[in-house]
């Protein structure tokens, strides 16, 4: 499991994309609607609805797919040029939440494509993803209920700039520094074994162990 979702981040890094960043003010083009082989019958994806280019070297004036995402098991109904797309609308939703409160930016913006491709790939809350410092959790609790609370990133009784177990059953660990995210997952994984849990996936996302 955990190599597919590194195939999967790399497959959406290299799908295309619309809405890309550039000066264009033009329309984004429309996709090609999708066959089902099963029932042939014709279904549209969410890329087939035109979104208007923000101003220049700006993000989209709307973000349909990241709109229709609320928690990750929305995200399984995607096709792989959707997970490309809703990396795209993450990734300025990232830089105009955090250009707006300040916070760990480059680190958030990193993990877009990988953030995106844990969420699809696994099934939290019941497995467990472990952000190993959790300074780059941005795109995680986004993806996980919490977008609408960012304009309290980092404020007084706002949203904290880390994991955090009682804001969230999706941050599984409270992380903060010294590279813990390793021996917490094997914590959590022997513990899944002890209580036989029909599955047992804790996946630890190493950071720069600051």
């Amino acid at each position: 499991m955990k190599f597919i979702s590194a195939v999967v981040a790399a497959a959406i890094a290299s799908a295309p994309v619309c809405n890309a960043f550039s000066p264009s003010s033009g329309r984004s083009p429309l996709r090609t609607i999708q066959q089902s082989t099963q029932s042939q019958k014709t279904s549209t994806s969410l890329l087939d609805t035109q979104t208007d280019s923000g101003p220049p070297y700006s993000g989209p004036a709307s973000k349909p797919i990241l709109d229709s995402v609320k928690f990750p098991s929305d995200m399984k109904r995607l096709n792989m040029s959707e997970l490309k797309q809703l990396a795209h609308e993450l990734r300025w939703e990232v830089i105009e939440a955090v250009s707006k409160t300040g916070g760990h930016f480059s680190s958030s913006l990193g993990v877009i494509e990988l953030t995106t491709a844990l969420h699809y790939v696994f099934d939290m809350p019941e497995d467990d993803i472990i952000w190993d410092v959790a300074h780059q959790c941005y795109p995680h609790k986004m993806l996980t209920g919490r977008r609408d609370r960012f304009p309290t990133l980092r404020q007084l009784n706002g949203m904290s700039g880390f994991c955090k177990r009682k804001e969230s059953e999706y941050d599984s660990f409270g992380a903060g520094h010294s590279s813990t995210s390793i021996s917490a997952a094997q914590g959590m994984s022997v513990a899944k074994s002890t209580l036989n849990k029909r599955k047992n996936n804790c996946i630890a996302v190493i950071g720069d162990g600051a």
